[in-house]
C-alpha cells in the first residue's frame, strides 16, 4: 500500500515490481516505450505491477507524478488494443488504478500472468527476433527464438487439453496410465470409497 512519499522511497524493484518515470519529452506525461517489454515480461512470467510516475535517483525512488494522466491512460489503452504494439490485452479496468500521494498522482498497472494458451505475449505481430520477454530478477530479458517456439508449442498443447474429443470412449484410454493413477490416488487416500469402483466408474467419478 502506497500512502506517503516515504512508501515510495522504500520501494525496491523486484521480479514483480517495476517503476518508470512516464513524463515524456514535454515533462507533462507520456507512456514510456520501455513499458511494453516489462508488460510482456510480467505476462510471460508470474505477473507484476508497473508503477508509472516514479523517478529513480541515487538508487532510491521519488514520487514525480504524472501531470497529464489522461494522456498516459489513453496511450496505454490504445497500445493494449493495437496488435502492432502488443499481441494480447490482459488488463481490465481494475488493473489500472490511480495512486494519489502528497498532491501528486501516479499510475499503478497490475499485469496478470497470461494463461498458457495466450503465451507468448510479445511486442508487434512477430513473437521472434527479440520481441518476447520474460522477467528475471528485476530485468526484462528477451527470449531466444527457440524459447519462443517452446512457449508456442506449450500453448497449443494446453489448448488441446481443453477440448472435448468427440467419438472417443473409455476404451481409448491407456489402461497402464489409469492403473498408475489409481495407485497414486489409493496411496494418498486409502479409505476413499472410489477405490472399490471399477476403472470405468472411477474415471467417470473424476469427470463429474
Amino acid at each position: 500500500m502506497i500512502e506517503t512519499p516515504e512508501d515510495i522511497r522504500l520501494l525496491k524493484e523486484t521480479v514483480n515490481l517495476e517503476c518508470k518515470l512516464a513524463l515524456g519529452r514535454d515533462g507533462k506525461g507520456s507512456l514510456p516505450k520501455d513499458f511494453w517489454p516489462t508488460y510482456s515480461a510480467f505476462a510471460n512470467t508470474e505477473g507484476g505491477t508497473i508503477l508509472l510516475g516514479v523517478r529513480e535517483k541515487k538508487q532510491a525512488f521519488e514520487l514525480e507524478g504524472i501531470p497529464n494522466l489522461r494522456k498516459v491512460k489513453s496511450e496505454l489503452i490504445s497500445g493494449l488494443n493495437n496488435l502492432s504494439q502488443v499481441s494480447t490485452n490482459l488488463l481490465s479496468e481494475r488493473d489500472i488504478t490511480e495512486v494519489h500521494v502528497a498532491g501528486k498522482v501516479c499510475l499503478s498497472v497490475n499485469v496478470p500472468r497470461a494463461p498458457r494458451q495466450k503465451q507468448p505475449v510479445h511486442l508487434t505481430k512477430n513473437p521472434f527476433d527479440g520481441n518476447t520477454f520474460r522477467r528475471f530478477d528485476e530485468s526484462d530479458l528477451p527470449l531466444t527464438d527457440e524459447e519462443v517456439r517452446r512457449l508456442i508449442a506449450e500453448s497449443v498443447e494446453d489448448s488441446r487439453d481443453d477440448q472435448i474429443l468427440v467419438g472417443y470412449g473409455f476404451g481409448d484410454l491407456s489402461l497402464e496410465t489409469v492403473v498408475s493413477y489409481r495407485q497414486v490416488f489409493g496411496n494418498r487416500d486409502p479409505g476413499h470409497p472410489w477405490n472399490t469402483l471399477s476403472d470405468e466408474k472411477f474415471m467417470r467419478q473424476l469427470g463429474e
